[in-house]
Order: C-alpha cells, then structure tokens, then sequence
C-alpha cells in the first residue's frame, strides 16, 4: 500500500509539473498597435488605441482596427469607414466630418503600445491606450520594418530610409513607426507625399516586428522544464542534469512524459530493493 501511494504521488507531481510548463509556455503578453492618424482638416482622426476605450481615460479618440502583437510577425492595422462608423456614439466629431475621403496628413503613425520599459511611467495618461504597466522591452531589443501602406487597397508609395523607429516620445512605453508627423522630426523629411493621401473606405499598415522571443514568459517556461527535469532526475536515481540546465527545449508535454517515464523507473528501483 506505501508503494501504491508513493507511486501516485510522484505521478500526479510530475502531471502537475507538466501543466504548469505548459501554461507557462502559451501564456503570452498582448501589445495593442494601433494606426495613429489625421488627415490634413483632422477630419478623419485616430489617436489612441480601441483597448483604451471604456477605460475612463479621458479625450480617447479611438477608431481603428488595431492589432494585437504577442510575437515575432507580420501585423497590419487600420482605419476604415466602417471602424469609424462602429465605434462613433451618435455623430463622430473626430472622424469624417462631413466629407467622404480623408485627404493629406497631419499625423500618420504607428504606435505599439506598452511595450517598453519606461523610467516615468505615467499610469494615467498610459490608461488612455488600455495599458497598466511598462513593457519588458528597450528600444534596442525590437526590429520593426514598414512593409506596406495601402488606402483603399492600392498601394502607397513611401521612401523606407526615411521612416523613423523606436522610443521618439520617450515619455511613454509606445514604440512608434513614424511615417510622417507635422509636430515631429519628419515634419520636414516625410517618408510619404502627403499630398497623395487620400482614402475613404480603408487606410492600411502593414509592419514586421522581431526581438520578442527572448520575453519573461519564454524564460520562465524555460527555468520551470529546467526545474521538472532536474526533479525528474533526482527521482530516477540521480541521473546528471547539466546539459539540461544549459539547454533543454522540451515542451510541457515532453517534460510530463519524462517525470512520468522517470516515476516508473524510481517505483521499479524502490520494489526491486523491497524484494531483496
């Protein structure tokens, strides 16, 4: 009966063992993107993103599709008629104004939101975006590239040297893709002809974003297979865990299979000893 329990115990740890690395492997963090824009009236405008909306933040003018970034990519966001028709109370003062295409810019960008880290946090202006907390990101750690701009599904022409990345409004954890911005450094070497801009029904951003596999989450699911299989080790006999430690690329369910093929092999060693 000791054996029966001891048996099920080390089975049901090295179950348990195996779902925690597995929650711990899929939990990933979500960073809002949004299409920051105003066109040359601020007729068509969209300055924060659709998880700030309902947040009580105030002056949130939130009307595009946004996208959720929770890896390395290829994302697209947008503001179409119909997202602005969506997500207006009544009659939009901050999009479309009474004319039916957007011409020129003021302020064409894209913002990923809370996804740096950020010396002064400011927790209530962040709040506007939805986000809570800095990001666990620096500026250096991420590679963004403007793939492509399309309004009304044609293409627009930009010139890719001139477009700016990174932390440019180091006062929040955004990190932005500037295309053009009358208030910022592009002001006078924009990557667009603004003079070409004009949509009505769609205005589309398409980005490739890398460096984030190297998150919290990646490291924790790495330490937690690290722990299970020095355990697993340790149940079995002793077995040596230093190639583990420096590089183990098992999944949870891997690790669950291991503890459960190692409990199997420490129930056998116990019995073999209780015969003698």
């Amino acid at each position: 009966m000791k054996l029966k329990r001891i048996f099920a115990g080390v089975a049901a740890a090295a179950l348990a063992a195996s779902t925690c690395a597995s929650f711990s492997a899929s939990a990933a963090e979500s960073y809002n993107a949004f299409l920051m824009f105003g066109d040359h009236n601020w007729l068509w405008k969209s300055m924060n993103a659709q998880a700030g909306v309902g947040t009580g933040a105030s002056e949130v003018a939130a009307y595009g599709v946004d996208a959720k970034v929770t890896k390395d990519g290829t994302y697209t966001v947008s503001i179409t008629s119909d997202s602005v028709d969506k997500n207006a109370e009544g009659d939009n003062p901050q999009g479309k104004g009474g004319t039916d295409a957007a011409t020129g810019a003021v302020v064409f960008c894209v913002d990923i939101t809370g996804i740096l880290k950020c010396k002064d946090f400011n927790a209530n202006d962040e709040l506007k975006n939805g986000v809570t907390k800095p990001g666990p990101y620096s500026e250096d750690d991420i590679k963004c590239k403007l793939k492509s701009i399309k309004q009304d599904g044609k293409e627009l022409k930009f010139d890719a040297s001139k477009v700016l990345y990174g932390n440019i409004e180091d006062q929040n954890s955004n990190y932005r893709i500037e295309i053009f911005n009358t208030y910022g450094k592009t002001k006078d070497n924009p990557a667009i002809d603004t003079t070409q801009v004009v949509w009505s029904k769609s205005l589309d951003v398409t980005f490739e974003i890398s460096g984030l596999k190297g998150d919290g989450t990646e490291k924790a699911a790495k330490t937690n297979d690290s722990a299970a299989t020095t355990q697993a080790a340790a149940v079995g006999g002793g077995a040596s865990t230093s190639s583990n430690t420096t590089s183990n690329t098992n999944t949870g369910a891997e690790t669950g299979l291991a503890l459960i093929g190692l409990a199997l092999a420490g129930g056998a060693i116990v019995l073999t000893k209780k015969r003698k």
